[in-house]
Formats: C-alpha cells, sequence, structure tokens
C-alpha cells in the first residue's frame, strides 16, 4: 500500500435593510447640505466614514460580513476621504466577500483598492491569492508572483512568503534558490511559520544540489518551536530516509509519535499507515481507523484518502463501497491523485453512462497532474470505450504518447496502439501492439495473451472496444 499524501455570516436582514436605510438617508442630507462643490458646509455632516470603516474591522473580527459591508457602504461613496482611505474601504468590501466565498466580488473590490492606491500591499497580496489558487479568476502564477513580489517589497509577510515560495518552485517565475531564501528569511523573521518551513525545504536535496541537512533541522525546529506540529514530521522523514546517515526508524516513529500527541494530522496519517502495513507498530486496523478519523476531523485530506482505502478493501471493517467512494471523492476533491484514479476505478464498476461520464471528467482532471498513470488511463478510456460520444481517437493519441514518453512500459504501449487504431492508423497501432508485447517475459503469459487478442482485432483493421 503506497503511502498517504500529507463565515458564518450571521447577519439579520431586516436590521441590515434598517441601518443601510438609515445610512443612506444620513450621507443624502449630508450631500444636500453642499448644494455646490464650491460651496463649503455651514457644518460638518453627521455621517463619519472613518469611524464606520473601524466599525466594519470589527465586525469581521466577529466574522459579521454582511453587516460590515453595510458600514463600509458610506465610505465608498464619501468624498472626504483620501484616496488611501477609500482604497482600504475597498480592500476590507472585498475581503468580506472573500470570506463568503463570492471570489468574484471580491476580485472586483480589490481592483478597485488599487485603483485608488496602486501600492496597497495588502490588495496586491489579497489579488495574488485569487490568481494562484484560481478563485473567481483563471489561475495565473506569473500574475501571482508579480503581485506578491510587489506587495512583498513593501514588506507583506505573507507575500514575502509566497514571493520566496514561488522561487524556490520555479512557479511563475525562474527558480532562484538565493532570492528565495531571502524572502523567506524575510517572512520568518515576522513569524509566518510556512516560510520557516519552506527555509528548511530550501536546504534538503529536492530543493538544491548542495543539500545541508543540519540548517533543515534548524529551520524545522525553529518553524516547531513556533507552533507548527507537521515541522516534526518532516523531520521524522528526515531520519527514516537516512538524510542524517544511516536510516533511523526509531527516531522517525520518536518524532512521528511526538507530532500526533501535539495534534499533527500529517502524523496521525504516518502512524496510521504504519499500523496498515505492521511496519515499526504491530498492524492494527482498528487503531488505524481511529488515528485517521482523527486526521479527517482536521480536515487533512491524506486521511480521507487512507479511509477510502479502510473501507474499499476491508480493513478490520466490513467493505463499504459507497462510504469508501465519499471519501475518495473528498480527497479527490483536494487533487491528491492516487484517490483520483482510486474513484475513477469505483466509478467505472458501476457501469452505467452517467458514472463513466464522471469517470471520464476524474481521469482529464487527473490528468492535469502530468503522471503517466494518469494519462494512460484517461487515455485508454479515450481510445476504447463503448460510447462513441465519449471516444476521440487524436487526444488519446496524445495523452497515451505522453505517458510512453515518461515512461516506455507494455501497458502504456498497449494504451497507444488502441488509441491509434481509435484514430484509424491500424499501421501504427499494430507495430506499437507487437513492440508491446516484445517486451513482456516468459511469466506474463495471461497479459501477452490478452494484448495477442488487442493484435488481431488492429490486424483486422478493428479498434478496441471495452
Amino acid at each position: 500500500m503506497p503511502r498517504f499524501g500529507v463565515l458564518k455570516p450571521v447577519l439579520a436582514a431586516a436590521l441590515a435593510a434598517a441601518l443601510a436605510a438609515a445610512l443612506a438617508a444620513a450621507l443624502a442630507a449630508a450631500l444636500a447640505a453642499t448644494p455646490a462643490a464650491a460651496q463649503a458646509p455651514a457644518q460638518e455632516p453627521p455621517l463619519d466614514s472613518r469611524s464606520f470603516i473601524e466599525r466594519s474591522v470589527t465586525l469581521l473580527k466577529e466574522e459579521e460580513y454582511a453587516l460590515a459591508r453595510t458600514y463600509l457602504a458610506p465610505a465608498l461613496i464619501d468624498y472626504r476621504l483620501t484616496p488611501g482611505e477609500r482604497s482600504r474601504a475597498y480592500y476590507l468590501r472585498g475581503f468580506t466577500f472573500f470570506a463568503e466565498g463570492f471570489y468574484v466580488s471580491a476580485g472586483k473590490d480589490y481592483a478597485r483598492a488599487l485603483e485608488f492606491n496602486p501600492d496597497n500591499p495588502v490588495a496586491l497580496a489579497a489579488m495574488a491569492d485569487l490568481y494562484f489558487r484560481g478563485l473567481g479568476v483563471e489561475a495565473d502564477y506569473v500574475i501571482a508572483y508579480q503581485l506578491y513580489s510587489k506587495a512583498a517589497a513593501d514588506g507583506h509577510a505573507n507575500a514575502q512568503f509566497h514571493t520566496g515560495y514561488l522561487e524556490l518552485e520555479g512557479i511563475g517565475i525562474e527558480k532562484n534558490l538565493d532570492s528565495a531564501r531571502g524572502w523567506l528569511h524575510k517572512a520568518a523573521d515576522q513569524d509566518v511559520v510556512p516560510a520557516m518551513i519552506h527555509m528548511a525545504r530550501s536546504y534538503r536535496t529536492e530543493a538544491t544540489d548542495s543539500p545541508d541537512p543540519d540548517q533543515a533541522r534548524a529551520w524545522y525546529e525553529r518553524a516547531f518551536a513556533a507552533g507548527s506540529a507537521d515541522a516534526l514530521v518532516a523531520l521524522a522523514f528526515m531520519h527514516q530516509d537516512g538524510d542524517f546517515g544511516a536510516p533511523d526508524p526509531e527516531k522517525a516513529l520518536e518524532l512521528f509519535t511526538r507530532a500526533a500527541q501535539e495534534g499533527s494530522g500529517a502524523a496521525q496519517v504516518s502512524l496510521a499507515h504504519m499500523h496498515i502495513t505492521g511496519e515499526l507498530l504491530p498492524q492494527d486496523y482498528a487503531k488505524a481507523l481511529e488515528l485517521l478519523q482523527q486526521a479527517a476531523r482536521q480536515g487533512v485530506p491524506a486521511s480521507y484518502l487512507g479511509l477510502g482505502h479502510i473501507y474499499d478493501t476491508g480493513l478490520g471493517v466490513k467493505p463499504d463501497r459507497a462510504t469508501a467512494e465519499n471519501w475518495y471523492r473528498l480527497a479527490a476533491e483536494a487533487e491528491l491523485l492516487p484517490a483520483q484514479l482510486r474513484l475513477v476505478r469505483l466509478l467505472l464498476r458501476e457501469d452505467d453512462s452517467t458514472s463513466d461520464r464522471e469517470a471520464m471528467a476524474w481521469l482529464a482532471r487527473a490528468a492535469r497532474q502530468d503522471d503517466p498513470q494518469a494519462h494512460n488511463d484517461y487515455a485508454w478510456l479515450l481510445a476504447t470505450h463503448e460510447e462513441a460520444d465519449l471516444r476521440d481517437g487524436d487526444l488519446a493519441i496524445e495523452f497515451a504518447e505522453r505517458a510512453v514518453a515518461r515512461e516506455r512500459i507494455p501497458s502504456y504501449l498497449d494504451t497507444l496502439a488502441a488509441a491509434y487504431a481509435e484514430a484509424g492508423r491500424f499501421e501504427d497501432a499494430v507495430s506499437t501492439q507487437e513492440q508491446a508485447i516484445a517486451m513482456l517475459n516468459e511469466a506474463e503469459g495471461e497479459i501477452r495473451a490478452e494484448l495477442a487478442e488487442h493484435l488481431d482485432a488492429y490486424q483486422a483493421g478493428r479498434p478496441w472496444r471495452e
């Protein structure tokens, strides 16, 4: 078994409407007192937009988002506010929309905030978050990096972290290890814990050709001291994988256990895996289930995959296909590739058109993760499905060729041959299928017979159908 990967608006509508009407009336009265721009009012209008903005901040902390918007409304049109103050008001209203999941509206208000103050670091970082996560807009890492880096230069801690992260990973910008560490260090000095975690990663083999395990350990320990139990999990894997010399599974187990006791869902998933496999811990499916449930309550996607596996295979429980599918679906929504592929397998078992179409959609989503198995599985359905409107020979060839380019194995060549046949390229299908069969060893007789059956169809000018 593979290792598992690691607003409530409470506004009363009547109150909001009444308050909005009162504020609108007050603003109208204030404006009416100034018949012409050149005439100064005899006295200050009674409406105090600045105090309303501060009141909205309090309401945001209380998660009273709709009511906060009501208080912000006057500030958005009050002529007395400076551009900077109006920029802040638009950002705050954008945040209320973001918190409630209205990302398009949030983006519009963030854009207005930047119109009044293009250097507003908070609005820059918020807009960058939308582009980075693809919320309300098409994900665009280049734009996200540009916005983050501008906010980072103004000292915005979260933007400094994201700028460093993107430079470390080479996302939206060319990799730059030295610059990445500089930004991550600045964010870490402002107590951004994820920045400490990624500073540690920058000293590991996954990020540099000159790893420094001691530096990585120091940063993980700093992150743990700052409140991240997951930092201990990373340290545990370093000991387990031998980053400090010989692998030390006992030290790894000690750290996993400590992190789980500190509430790390990632550690709970790791310990559950050990109880399932019997690796380092006694095989205990009930304990594994308990640990995965603890992690699931914290919203750890890897735990959803583990729970799906338990109910799918019946490890210590009665097999429950519906429960397994529900857990796999939660993990698949979190973009865990193994969960997406397992969900597809369950859906295809149902053998009905609706489930097949959903399976095809999940395979298309999985294929976007640039994984050869996902490419292969997607291509196979595109090439061999019984329903014509679900088949696409040219698209099948595209994804099958991607899989073969990554790993030239018989099963992937078999899929490529099926794709060629679906596209009417039978000579290519025959040639490719013969290559696949030639790669099999003598012990793979059953697979050889299956691939030979496919070859017979292509030699007869027939595509393969599942």
